[in-house]
């Protein structure tokens, strides 16, 4: 008999199983992220990461040596430390803050290049956003970036019509889950996440002081966006 999830896509067992299959589309967006950090040429580049989990996708981001200082930010203080053990011996300055990307944000004042936001930005609803944006807006040097890789709707697409197709493939073709964590899984999107469509998310980001805005879609379904917002 299966035992009982008594927490939603929390659950680290659930999330290892998803990470695995690549089904959050990391894989992508990391990869991504190293090749924009290599890009940049400053060779003392500050990377701000919120919400940034165990590191692990991120541990193969500093080992290409593009990044001077790194900051990671989350509230698990479990994975904070699994973060540090993943980041041992990288060739940036490290450094670990336990709390919430607003208050790492509220601390910083135009002194960060990149800011990495990971499955981040859908747990706050459409006010908290724009206020997430204006305090990394204000966090960031001159040509700085907001980068941000989190399940999203299409343009004019409701939550609702969003969270019913990703819902159905979840359903239909996860089946690395079991049949009670695909329906706790499909639960947390429905009651848990705050899925603003690409286009109010770009316009709260312009409304910030954001000037470019580029995007990108990571899966062929169109469920993940990577967007950058440029100072």
């Amino acid at each position: 008999m299966e035992q009982p999830i008594s927490t939603a896509f929390d659950r680290r067992e659930v999330f290892t199983k998803l990470r695995a299959h690549d089904r959050l589309c990391h894989g992508a967006a990391y990869a991504w992220l190293e090749g924009f950090l290599a890009g940049r040429d400053r060779s003392d580049l500050r990377l701000l990461d919120l919400g940034c989990n165990d590191a692990r996708d991120m541990a193969r981001v500093l080992a290409a040596g593009n990044v001077a200082a790194y900051t990671g930010v989350d509230t698990d203080t479990e994975y904070l430390a699994a973060a540090v053990k993943q980041l041992a011996g990288c060739p940036a300055a490290v450094d670990f803050l336990p709390g919430d990307a607003m208050a790492a944000l509220e601390e910083r004042k135009g002194c960060v290049d990149v800011i990495w936001m990971g499955l981040l930005l859908h747990h706050f609803p459409a006010p908290a956003k724009a206020r997430l944006f204006s305090l990394a807006r204000g966090a960031l040097r001159p040509g700085g970036s907001l980068v941000t890789h989190d399940p999203m709707p299409g343009d004019g697409e409701s939550a609702a019509a969003f969270l019913e197709r990703f819902n159905a493939a979840i359903e239909a073709s996860w089946t690395e889950l079991t049949p009670q964590e695909r329906g706790v899984l499909v639960g947390h999107w429905s009651a848990h996440g705050r899925h603003d469509p690409v286009d109010v998310v770009e316009r709260l980001a312009r409304e910030a002081g954001f000037s470019t805005v580029r995007r990108r879609r990571l899966d062929a379904a169109g469920f993940y966006a990577l967007l950058r917002f440029e100072a």
